[in-house]
């Protein structure tokens, strides 16, 4: 997501953004006969309200609607003329670390060990010690880190995900009733510290000569190849949805955000574009307050704040025959209208408040499951009373309703409605994933850090998603995280040589040297009827080998021939 000087995005008094939000689809969380068809509209809530002030509401002034009723109505969806799915090397990848890498590159990563090691050196250069929590015999010269490092640094990332503690010293702590070996195996704890201390992502020195936002210039380098990577490999199936997150952040920052109703209050707020069937995240805009100036060629000096945000996410899929799904934040009819001219249809709940809302439609009393409608050329406006007044805004649907059994009653509701909790439905499914591997960690002292581990944590997911487009057998996340974890332990802490920056392995405390071993066949999974592994002798001496054999209590892939005896009787194979 390119970041250039544009229309700058308000920034009001935050005071103001305690307002109540003044749209009728705020369910109030009573008993309803529709609740499981109304659980997206539910989420509308007051937090909306308060960016509703942060981003200004200057509406569009050029477009002139006249409102008639339905009865000439056209339906007309646009033609979807992409296709969707992995595209270039995520094609045919079904390797789990390539997937990963895919997003997280060797370019990438080498500007993180470049820019690291240069932040390392310099400040240990100008200070003098590394780290004054570290005691005096580990008070020794830095030691580069280089692009294997990186990457087991990542594996550990992923897996403080997946198992939490309250302490980084926790997971490195020997003590029988708390210990998990893959750390300590992998990284000394010093070395943890230290990488977690300097890890970073740009020259500080070329503050003066960064032409992008200025706010984000810590981790620009970073978010703007991601999204490059993400928009890449990956086309997004027809029907797309914005969603808003705010990682948590409670220190200082010039463009933290104050959501009084949310559960996490203070925190970095992001615009996000999703694909609805799988949550695959396409694109990421942070939002800096007043610092977030957006350029693009499809906004001009009219366009509102709010459609500018939503023209820079969608404009590399304008004029596709997307269908993009949007909740009463952003939509308008001068925003539908702007859509439907680049070939896109927009869909979504609408504020009744809004400007070039007919005031027919405004002032209409309806009993419960009625409705009334009317439109202006292809954009459409219905209200429906349900449990309260829903109003939607498409551009393609009709007054249509279908009948559908609700708490075991028959109900009548739109269309529209069904096909808006069924697409918006990306917003659960995202957070639901991200949500319980996440990476942060409530300690962080670096914003910046913060936003790499969600960033880190998104590219997981999507990952994921890639690896089930192409696979095409059952597999959960749970699963899927664990293997890339074991995977990128054995591709590069065995090219590095084992125990990353901590003690030295001795033939007393390697398991493999010293237990029974015995080989087995690999497991079958799912429908393959011969699955292999790779082998890590192989892999170690750079060649790509699979086999069906492994062993049953080291649980890596070996050939039956040398490498098993080879992996289980010598220290370096």
């Amino acid at each position: 997501m390119d970041y250039e000087e544009g229309i700058p995005i308000v920034d009001e008094d935050v005071q103001v953004l305690l307002e109540e939000c003044d749209d009728p689809l705020n369910y109030s969380g009573s008993e309803s006969e529709c609740d499981s068809e109304s659980s997206v509209l539910d989420d509308i809530a007051v937090a909306d309200a308060v960016m509703e002030h942060a981003i200004a509401d200057d509406e569009d002034n050029f477009e002139v609607f006249n409102w008639e009723t339905m009865d000439n109505y056209v339906s007309l969806r646009e033609n979807f003329t992409e296709i969707s799915g992995p595209q270039d090397r995520a094609r045919n990848t079904v390797d789990i670390v390539e997937c990963f890498e895919l997003f997280f590159d060797r370019d990438l990563v080498n500007i993180i060990v470049k820019e690291t090691n240069r932040y390392a050196e310099k400040h240990i250069s100008e200070r003098g010690s590394i780290l004054p929590s570290l005691t005096r015999s580990h008070r020794r010269s830095w030691q580069p880190v280089d692009e294997n490092e990186i990457y087991v640094l990542f594996g550990l990332y992923v897996l403080m995900g997946i198992v939490r503690k309250p302490t980084i010293k926790l997971y490195f702590s020997k003590k029988r009733v708390i210990s998990t070996p893959g750390f300590s195996d992998m990284m000394s704890r010093e070395r943890f510290e230290l990488l977690n201390r300097y890890l970073h992502f740009v020259d500080n020195e070329r503050r003066a000569d960064f032409d992008g936002p200025t706010k984000l210039f810590k981790i620009f380098p970073i978010l703007s190849r991601l999204n490059r990577n993400f928009q890449s490999q990956y086309i997004p199936d027809r029907n797309i949805a914005i969603n808003e997150s705010m990682p948590l952040w409670k220190g200082r920052l010039s463009f933290r955000q104050y959501l009084p109703l949310k559960a996490s209050k203070f925190g970095i707020k992001t615009f996000e574009l999703c694909e609805s069937e799988s949550g695959y995240l396409w694109s990421v805009l942070v939002y800096t307050g007043k610092d977030t100036a957006i350029k693009s060629p499809y906004v001009k000096s009219y366009t509102s704040k709010r459609a500018t945000v939503v023209m820079k996410l969608v404009e590399p899929l304008l004029g596709k025959g997307y269908t993009l799904w949007m909740d009463n934040f952003y939509n308008s009819p001068s925003l539908a209208c702007l859509l439907k001219n680049h070939s896109t249809d927009c869909v979504g709940t609408l504020k009744l408040s809004r400007k070039d809302v007919p005031k027919v439609l405004k002032e209409k009393k309806l009993k419960k499951g009625e409705t009334t409608a009317r439109h202006a050329g292809p954009v459409s406006i219905i209200k429906w009373h349900d449990k309260k007044v829903v109003t939607m805004i498409s551009t393609y649907h009709k007054e249509d309703k279908k009948l559908v059994i609700s708490r075991g009653r028959q109900t009548e509701k739109p269309v529209c409605v069904l096909d808006y909790n069924k697409y918006m439905g990306v917003i659960d499914l995202e957070d639901q994933m991200l949500q319980p591997y996440s990476l942060d960690r409530k300690c962080m002292q670096k914003w910046y850090i913060k936003l790499f581990r969600r960033l880190l944590n998104i590219a997981v997911i999507n990952s994921f998603i890639i690896y089930k487009k192409n696979i095409r057998k059952p597999m959960d996340l749970l699963s899927f995280t664990v293997q890339l974890v074991e995977d990128l332990f054995l591709k590069y802490a065995v090219e590095r040589g084992g125990n990353v920056g901590g003690r030295q392995a001795s033939d007393n405390n390697v398991p493999r040297l010293t237990e029974r071993h015995f080989i087995r066949k690999v497991k079958p999974k799912g429908t393959k009827s011969r699955p292999q592994r790779r082998c890590v002798v192989c892999s170690k001496h750079g060649k790509r080998k699979d086999t069906v054999y492994c062993c049953s209590e080291c649980d890596v892939g070996l050939c039956l021939a040398e490498c098993f005896e080879t992996y289980h009787t010598k220290l370096n194979y």
